[in-house]
């Protein structure tokens, strides 16, 4: 009896505990609900967190993008590139050099690219955050990049100087005697060679002085040989033939002159060039002095420019150079040195130096105005990066470069700087692929997608 009471007590208890956890179980049930619930909402609070912040990214990516064309479209629509540079330099806080860079890229089409790209993605997160979705991609994606391979080139460290055409000789012909002009002989523009008579003064008045001292001088003449005579037979003194030489000797002289006078009345060019101007006509009357002709020597010319005392040592060195006219449709000319002053303008620091061109058809024209580059130094094998994909990182210049589909941070050595590319010195190496475009959105070791692959910066 006492078993069989034992397990009856047994059954209650199991029936009462059964109850018991029959009762809970709804909430169990409901707090385990609760819980599940409580992990989803968090996730997607999360997620549409991660959304709104990954939008304000893309929205400040945007703004900049929007900046950026505002400024390069300021920029290439400026005739000052000096004052375009210093503008760009103080709107985005970076080195005049850096800003020359930037003034020089072809940037508009990409940014209103990217901006397009942008406010596409800007647009569907919106739509995703405002109907609440669980299928916004928490991870950022990746930076879209242009890389630029590199491969050894050929740069030079040159500078570029304004210049002016002189010509090569300028003859400013003027009156020697005074008279009428009774002839005039070329006009502006003509073609003479050296000796050609450019005008006739009346020589009349020359002629008869010519006669008159040409009459004195026979009389003086002969009556030195009569005395001369007369003194061998010592009939004459000495003295009387002296006096009777010198006079004859003055005449000699006057002749000569009246003779030079005469021939001064024929004007004639001192050299073959162009007459630039003539300044008489028929009839005139011209005093000593008056202006006549000027007369150009332009089958070979010169180009004067001014040389900063900085460079004055390189250029010594330099013997060949490229001249460019504007005014002839930016052509490009050998010229070599002809003469580099050994002082400067005290004022400006200048030196002056004159560069031989020739000029056999005559199409370069006095007072063009020209650029002359000059070469001061050349490398070749030369590995060169924009100037504007250097990066200050902690003052260290740095480029990023492509390293297994991720953005690699290299520390670089500069050396010299032609246009907007810059020599890299030490840290690249050829074949390696340098981020060009959205460098300064990675950071290193960050992934990104290349979208292009350049071979050099002139396909951008």
């Amino acid at each position: 009896m006492t078993n069989e009471n034992q397990d009856k007590n047994n059954k209650t208890k199991i029936r009462i505990l059964l109850k018991r956890v029959w009762g809970l179980l709804p909430i169990l049930v409901l707090v385990a609900v609760i819980i599940g619930l409580s992990a989803l909402i968090t996730a997607k609070t999360d997620r549409l967190d991660a959304a709104k912040k990954g939008l304000q990214n893309l929205e400040g990516m945007q703004s900049a993008a929007s900046r950026i064309e505002r400024v390069t479209g300021i920029l290439t629509a400026s005739d000052d590139q000096g004052e375009a540079a210093r503008t760009l330099a103080a709107e985005l806080d970076i080195t005049e050099d850096q800003a020359k860079a930037v003034l020089q890229m072809p940037l508009s089409a990409l940014v209103r690219a990217e901006r397009e790209r942008l406010a596409g993605r800007i647009a569907h997160l919106e739509q995703q955050i405002a109907a609440g979705k669980h299928d916004i991609p928490a991870a950022p994606p990746d930076v879209n990049v242009i890389v630029l391979a590199l491969e050894p080139v050929v740069m030079s460290d040159r500078i570029n100087l304004p210049g002016v055409v002189n010509p090569w000789i300028k003859f400013n012909i003027v009156a020697e005697v005074r008279g009428q002009v009774i002839e005039k002989r070329v006009e502006k523009g003509a073609h003479v060679r050296e000796g050609d008579v450019i005008a006739v003064i009346d020589p009349r008045d020359y002629q008869i002085a010519v006669d008159a001292a040409r009459a004195s001088y026979n009389v003086a003449l002969a009556s030195k040989n009569r005395i001369e005579k007369l003194y061998r037979q010592q009939l004459a003194p000495l003295s009387q033939l002296d006096d009777i030489t010198a006079q004859m000797e003055r005449f000699k002289a006057e002749l000569d002159g009246a003779q030079l006078d005469l021939s001064r009345c024929t004007i004639r060019s001192p050299i073959s060039g162009i007459v630039n101007n003539v300044h008489i006509d028929r009839g005139q009357y011209l005093n000593f002095a008056d202006p006549v002709a000027e007369i150009m020597e332009i089958d070979k010319v010169k180009v004067s420019v001014g040389i900063p005392e900085s460079d004055v040592t390189a250029v010594r060195m330099v013997n060949d150079f490229e001249v460019t006219i504007d005014a002839l449709e930016r052509r490009v000319f050998a010229a070599r040195k002809h003469f580099l002053a050994r002082s400067g303008d005290p004022a400006a620091r200048l030196y002056d130096l004159e560069l031989a061109i020739d000029n056999p058809d005559e199409e370069i024209l006095p007072d063009m105005f020209a650029r002359v580059k000059i070469v001061k130094k050349q490398v070749k094998d030369a590995l060169a990066v924009p100037l504007y994909a250097i990066v200050p990182i902690n003052e260290v210049q740095t480029v990023y470069v492509l390293s297994d589909g991720k953005a690699k941070a290299v520390p670089v050595e500069t050396g010299i700087q032609e246009g907007w590319m810059i020599q890299a010195t030490e840290g690249l190496r050829p074949g390696e692929k340098v981020i060009v475009v959205g460098h300064r959105g990675v950071s290193d070791g960050q992934k990104v997608n290349v979208v292009r692959t350049l071979s050099n910066m002139d396909e951008l």
